[in-house]
């Protein structure tokens, strides 16, 4: 009877670890990025009993044989932090804390004082790809502030027409300070049909930049050699530079073109290629996992790639280390890669993976492993109620 007891001893420990360890999925329903687990319950070895020649065996109760690691994704929920990205699909982000590698699904980021990018968790610094895909940290650094750009060509589009005998656009530069520069451009005919003179003058100093001539084709396309004017943006410390006008290639009418429009013409610059001085307002990711800077100028930037690591069989070569972050068993590696290529997801941005624990099969679980308990309990109190019917037998003559 006594080893009885024990049998069902060993039931009681082993269910109360089973509930222990449901309880901590449940507890960590909405913890962002936890992977649940789950119990292997195996049998203890048998004892062998030979008396009789009967060759009998009888198992001695049960035991936790290993926990497992459901490592599926969880649902990808928006977030109000731009830092934020999920992977959706396979692949584990990566972040080194002193020299320890940790994979993780929860990327919650932030920048420190320093400009690193590190996880809010434990302050890890998130690692990016470098060139020979080797892992590095991500700072943005110089990054905080973008240069300005001096213009250095304006391109124009529409129609200077035919019937009209001037016409002027007028728009922003950057010199090579940095500072804006409002120009007037004005077109001039000079009496040749679609021969134009064009004159650029600083409108704040009531300057003249600079002249020249441009000339159309019969067909209204730019002429050979005629397409473009050049002029010198002049700057107090700098000198200045060369700003050129550009008008289409020759025999194109896809840009600039001069033909009858009645008197008015429609000539109007499409782009500048300048900018000034900006702060970085906002770092995010793509789905390719590349690093997005946003300035105040409204230029924007890429700088870096986040990495990704993948294990084949991350419940065998990865153990829990805590804040939703694992490490590699000893002899383990990774592959490293890029977000969209090779086995690797793509990454989520503004988005936080949730916890993949389903609350019904927990409950199922959970009244499982009660009636598991009950019965080991019963199992007990019977072995109990037949010893003390054995020691309360009475011989007899």
């Amino acid at each position: 009877m006594i080893d009885t007891m024990f049998v069902g001893l060993s039931g009681l420990r082993t269910f109360q670890k089973g509930l222990s360890n449901i309880g901590n999925n449940v507890a960590n329903l909405n913890t962002p990025g936890f992977k649940r687990t789950s119990l292997q319950f195996t049998d203890m070895m048998y004892q062998y009993d030979t008396q009789g020649g009967n060759g009998g065996q009888h198992g001695v109760g049960v035991k936790i044989g290993s926990t497992v690691t459901d490592f599926s994704s969880g649902e990808l929920q928006a977030s109000a932090n731009p830092l934020d990205v999920s992977v959706d699909g396979a692949g584990f982000l990566v972040s080194k804390n002193g020299n320890q590698l940790n994979y993780s699904r929860v990327g919650q980021f932030e920048l420190d004082l320093d400009g690193v990018l590190s996880s809010r968790q434990d302050k890890s610094r998130i690692q990016m790809l470098g060139p020979n895909k080797e892992l590095q940290d991500f700072s943005i650094g110089a990054l905080r502030n973008q240069a300005a750009k001096p213009t250095s060509t304006i391109k124009f589009a529409d129609n200077l027409s035919t019937g009209a005998t001037n016409s002027s656009v007028e728009t922003t530069v950057f010199d090579k300070d940095g500072v804006a520069r409002q120009l007037k451009i004005s077109f001039t005919g000079t009496g040749t049909p679609r021969n134009w003179k064009v004159e650029v003058q600083d409108k704040v100093a009531l300057s003249t930049l600079g002249s020249g001539e441009i000339r159309f084709d019969p067909d209204g396309s730019p002429s050979f050699g005629y397409n473009q004017v050049s002029v010198r943006l002049n700057t107090p410390s700098s000198g200045g530079g060369i700003l050129k006008l550009f008008f289409g290639e020759p025999g194109s009418i896809s840009d600039t073109t001069s033909l009858s429009g009645g008197t008015s013409s429609t000539i109007r610059v499409a782009s500048q290629d300048g900018y000034a001085s900006g702060a970085l307002t906002k770092l995010s990711f793509d789905q390719d996992g590349k690093a997005q800077i946003s300035y105040s100028n409204g230029q924007t930037a890429v700088a870096g790639k986040l990495a990704l690591a993948w294990f084949a069989q991350p419940d065998q070569q990865l153990e829990r280390i805590g804040s939703g972050y694992y490490r590699a068993r000893p002899g383990q590696t990774a592959e490293y890669g890029a977000a969209g290529s090779g086995v690797f997801g793509k990454v989520a941005a503004g988005k936080v993976e949730l916890s993949n624990v389903e609350l019904s099969a927990e409950f199922s679980d959970m009244m499982i492993t009660q009636r598991g308990y009950q019965a080991a309990s019963q199992l007990i109190s019977a072995a109990n109620e037949m010893m003390q019917q054995a020691l309360q037998m009475k011989g007899g003559r």
